[in-house]
């Protein structure tokens, strides 16, 4: 969620070349819209839960990598290690829920769409499988409910 150096070099005219990095912005852009939202309103009480989701989503995503790296499910499609769940899934779909809960589900359609489009990214390069995708944005909408429905 804050590999800012990726970001901008993504970031560059010309640079996006395929899917995959559509992907790797929008991990980024859907959860620091969701903060510039709440920025814009003022409301502080949102913007520290969205960063207890945000720290809490990021630190899960990689303990589960750690733990699953060693078993079946820490293989990916193409070959490299580090695959369940999805970190680019769960930090996109945490912005998306967060817009969710935080504004009502019309005004999450479109970032519900994003993330969606960020997993089937991770699917299409050949860097995750769809029980991956499915468990990062299982994982990124929990933490969201978590520290806003619950509260």
């Amino acid at each position: 969620m804050l590999n800012s150096p990726e970001l901008l070099q993504k970031l560059r005219p010309f640079s996006i070349e395929n899917l995959e990095d559509i992907g790797d912005i929008l991990q980024y852009a859907l959860p620091w819209a969701a903060l510039l939202a709440l920025a814009l309103q003022g409301d502080v009480r949102a913007a520290q839960n969205w960063t207890y989701a945000g720290l809490s989503t990021t630190a899960l995503t990689h303990l589960l990598k750690l733990i699953f790296n060693f078993t079946p499910l820490g293989r990916r499609p193409n070959g490299s290690s580090y695959s369940f769940p999805s970190g680019h899934t769960s930090s996109a779909f945490m912005g998306a829920a967060f817009v969710h809960f935080q504004f009502g589900f019309p005004w999450a359609i479109a970032p519900y769409l994003l993330a969606g489009l960020t997993g089937y990214s991770r699917i299409w390069a050949k860097e995750h499988w769809v029980r991956d995708v499915i468990a990062g944005a299982a994982l990124g909408i929990g933490m969201v409910y978590l520290f806003l429905a619950t509260r």
